[in-house]
């Protein structure tokens, strides 16, 4: 049974990536295709960021500096991660893969694409690895998910969640993600193939210096 919940919460979340993230896309050849997300990169730092609070709300902590955002309301997202134990009841650990966190999305993606949520497309360099990912929203997918997305109140964490990603993050790139990620210590000396930790205390310590305050 958890099986089937941890593979159903998995196909959600990664949908909603792809459906938040991706841009418009139009091609009069094909009216299918709505929207478009390249790179799996993107998907899996923003995938880290979901299944890791404490780690977006370090990295919000980190935009601090570059003052684009209200101090406040930066606090005030964090406070919330805190006060409703998100780090401990959403965390869903990540292994470290070559370039960071990562898990195999394949089957979620083939899962999409054989119920015509998704058009996957990409190529092969001469040493024939597969690159330059793209990821289509159809147009099906997108009526559908307008529908649901206002209906169904389990999806609202996920859902406002990518919307505060995106408000903060969504600038960046995915390569700019995972660069952001090494920058963390314990992000970057954990071992290959070993679960990320978490880094709750160090956001309650920068968290205390920054508003005077504890989590």
């Amino acid at each position: 049974m958890e099986d089937i919940i941890r593979l159903y919460k998995d196909r959600i979340r990664i949908f909603l990536i792809i459906y938040f993230f991706s841009e418009e896309f139009h091609d009069s050849t094909n009216l299918n295709l709505v929207r478009v997300l390249y790179t799996e990169t993107r998907i899996q730092k923003i995938d880290f960021l979901l299944r890791n609070p404490d780690y977006f709300a370090l990295e919000l902590l980190n935009l601090l500096p570059t003052k684009k955002h209200d101090r406040n309301q930066i606090k005030n997202v964090i406070i919330d991660i805190f006060k409703n134990r998100e780090p401990e009841i959403r965390r869903l650990e990540m292994e470290k893969f070559f370039f960071g966190a990562y898990e195999d999305i394949d089957d979620v993606i083939a899962f999409l694409e054989s119920y015509g949520f998704i058009v996957f497309k990409s190529k092969r360099n001469i040493e024939l690895n597969v690159i330059d990912k793209q990821y289509y929203v159809t147009k099906y997918a997108k009526e559908k998910t307008d529908k649901v997305l206002s209906e169904m109140d389990s999806l609202k964490w996920y859902i406002d969640r990518c919307k505060q990603i995106k408000q903060y993050l969504g600038d960046y790139t995915g390569t700019q993600l995972k660069n952001m990620q090494y920058e963390e210590e314990t992000y970057r000396n954990t071992s290959y193939k070993e679960f990320i930790a978490d880094v709750q205390e160090k956001v309650k310590t920068i968290f205390k210096r920054e508003f005077g305050e504890n989590l």
